[in-house]
């Protein structure tokens, strides 16, 4: 007895002796794909990549209403898609490019900025003049380098954080045409942005408040559209009870075999007939929402990420201004649908824990997480950047009409705040028929 199980533990050695690597490989291969694919990708950006800062000067009188922001949103998704292939994103690292939709407040003078590759500014300029003619575009420098590196010091100070969906990204946040419909009785001009517009406007010198969000469009017909796609149809279908929550659930294929060795062939259940079919029967919110999220999925899609930071120094800061980036994206939030929740691994305050080997070093962890925050501002680093935090999966999937209620332009009559930097009317080229 004693023999056969010294040969059988020899055996089970022997096997984890010569074939140890084969699970490691499948633990690992993931990974390394994750570091090859950063790695490529740096260095593309390192040695090709020509960044662009665009501001946008607004005109005195805008009229246009925020509808025409998603049909700039609409133009820029086709005019910067440019999916990677194979080679591209393995060998040569090009991936697919973004912009970054950016409103900055200065000492309480507000900018509106788009930040792309140069080799897009005409396109991006055709973009938006095709809606707003009236508006100037010129290349600008990097306000966020205008502040020291090494915030926080005995200077200056920030606070921010990263924002996530509370919900599956399939369900869509509210948008510019809730506030329309509620108000088109009244005939008033309601935008969320006006709060937002006239909190910066009061920022005293010394304060800064940065609001950025970088957008990367999604073809529908690329792995990562189809999937996502496939994901919102089966959250429609758990939404209008065709099917079961839990049946719906896509299990792999290895798992699927498992259970039918295990398990055997599962009976099939009896149909009892049904008088209503189940979409009859559906309330009118649970309708609503099936509707969105089928509208979601009916117009061009980008993958997002949303970042906002007050810096100010340390004798001009006021703790309570932080809150400005909160509430206007508070004005997003929909308990049926969807909203936009702190990224608690981002967020630069850090909560007390009942290990009180973590509250010693408090404050190195947050010194370290505005460090990280301020870097990852600058450098405009995604969720997929190891610098930042490696969770793709936290990205934020918006539509076009989506991203256009969270950024546009205000206009004069729903904005009227002085510390937006306007123009009184935009210089243009004399038409070439003029006599002479």
């Amino acid at each position: 007895m004693f023999e056969e199980l010294s040969q059988s533990v020899d055996f089970a050695w022997r096997m984890v002796l010569y074939w140890w690597w084969l699970p490691a490989f499948f633990v690992l291969v993931k990974k390394f794909d994750y570091y090859w694919n950063w790695w490529r990708v740096e260095l593309w950006f390192n040695t090709v990549w020509k960044p662009l800062l665009l501001e946008i000067k607004i005109p005195k009188e805008l009229p246009k209403p925020i509808k025409a922001m998603e049909a700039v949103m609409v133009a820029l998704h086709g005019a910067i898609f440019n999916a990677p292939d194979w080679w591209e994103q393995y060998v040569t690292g090009e991936p697919q490019t973004s912009l970054k939709f950016e409103i900055a407040a200065v000492d309480g003078k507000i900018h509106f900025y788009v930040r792309c590759f140069a080799e897009y500014r005409e396109a991006i300029e055709a973009a938006i003049y095709s809606q707003f003619p009236e508006v100037e575009i010129e290349a600008a420098s990097d306000y966020s380098r205008a502040v020291p590196y090494d915030i926080p010091n005995k200077d200056w100070n920030l606070f921010g954080w990263d924002y996530k969906m509370a919900k599956k990204p399939q369900y869509p946040l509210p948008t510019y045409e809730r506030y329309v419909e509620q108000n088109v009785e009244q005939e008033e001009i309601v935008d969320p942005i006006a709060s937002l517009i006239e909190g910066l406007a009061k920022l005293k010198p010394g304060e800064q408040i940065w609001i950025q969000i970088s957008a990367s469009p999604i073809y529908f017909g690329s792995e990562k559209g189809n999937d996502f796609v496939k994901k919102a149809l089966r959250e429609r279908d758990v939404l209008a009870k065709r099917v079961d929550e839990k049946k719906s659930a896509l299990k792999p294929l290895w798992q699927e075999a498992l259970d039918f060795i295990i398990e055997g062939p599962k009976p099939e259940e009896e149909k009892t007939p049904e008088l209503f079919p189940m979409e009859m029967r559906l309330t009118t919110g649970e309708r609503e929402l099936v509707e969105a999220v089928e509208k979601k999925i009916a117009k061009p899609l980008f993958s997002c990420y949303i970042r906002n930071i007050y810096v100010a120094r340390n004798d001009a800061w006021v703790g309570a201004n932080w809150r400005l980036m909160l509430n206007y994206f508070n004005n997003f939030t929909s308990a049926e649908l969807n909203s936009l929740d702190v990224w608690g691994k981002s967020l630069t305050k850090v909560k007390l824990s009942p290990v009180p080997f973590l509250n010693d070093i408090a404050p190195r962890r947050a010194f370290v997480k505005k460090r990280r925050l301020l870097r990852t501002y600058r450098e405009r680093y995604n969720y997929y950047n190891p610098w930042h935090h490696g969770d793709e999966g936290a990205a934020i999937v918006l539509n076009v009409e989506e991203l256009a209620s969270l950024y546009h332009f205000p206009s004069q009559a729903v904005a009227p705040s002085p510390g937006i930097t306007r123009t009184e009317s935009r210089e243009t080229v004399a038409p070439g028929n003029l006599p002479v």
